[in-house]
């Protein structure tokens, strides 16, 4: 999605998280989805996918940096192609962020490109690999210059909003999203030398800067 005006945005958060997970072999790209749905993805290559909705429904940029975070930390914590270990499979499994491109910029509705996103077996995401990217992701965020504290405030609106199933629709065996908000807070405490300096009060906000 092109004339999104959250595209900007996204860029630059995106762009300093990336940064903060060199060296990766990939060129990471950001794209919008249109949709309601708090939602989002990566896939092979590179690429991830943020579906508008979400976009909407951050209060700050830190939720969206640890966001980001998270679906960096699943591309380059090895998740999106561990399950996709037969050699001659690597050329079908990198075009597929090519073909997800293709759709969003032709005006593909989130609806559609999530449906057929979830076929593919190196979304299915075990509980361990979400809870390694909800660390890694943070992580990400925190080196990135951006409040870890935001993986656990965007939790914390998605169990408001969607209840307790969490915001990524592909996962194998999704853990609790309480779980992950009392994983990441004990995370936070026992590390820090890292985190100690960042406050866990969400600052007031009005959403992204458009």
């Amino acid at each position: 999605m092109t004339n999104s005006p959250y595209r900007a945005v996204l860029a630059h958060v995106g762009a300093r998280i990336s940064a903060a997970a060199q060296p990766h072999w990939f060129p990471e790209r950001f794209y919008v989805i249109r949709g309601n749905d708090m939602n989002a993805f990566s896939a092979p290559g590179g690429y991830v996918f943020v579906n508008e909705g979400l976009l909407r429904g951050v209060d700050n940029v830190d939720e969206l940096a640890n966001v980001l975070g998270h679906e960096t930390a699943h591309l380059v914590l090895g998740h999106v192609t561990a399950r996709n270990k037969q050699a001659e499979r690597r050329n079908l499994i990198s075009n597929i962020g090519h073909w997800f491109v293709n759709q969003t910029q032709k005006g593909q509705n989130a609806v559609g490109a999530a449906d057929l996103a979830s076929k593919y077996t190196f979304l299915g995401f075990t509980r361990d690999q979400e809870y390694a990217a909800d660390r890694e992701g943070a992580l990400l965020a925190a080196r990135a210059g951006f409040n870890p504290w935001g993986s656990v405030w965007f939790s914390q609106e998605v169990l408001r909003v969607q209840g307790d199933a969490g915001y990524e629709q592909y996962v194998q065996q999704h853990p609790s999203t309480k779980d992950r908000i009392a994983r990441l807070e004990s995370y936070f405490k026992s590390n820090r030398q890292m985190f100690g300096r960042w406050s866990s009060a969400m600052p007031p906000s009005s959403g992204l800067p458009m």
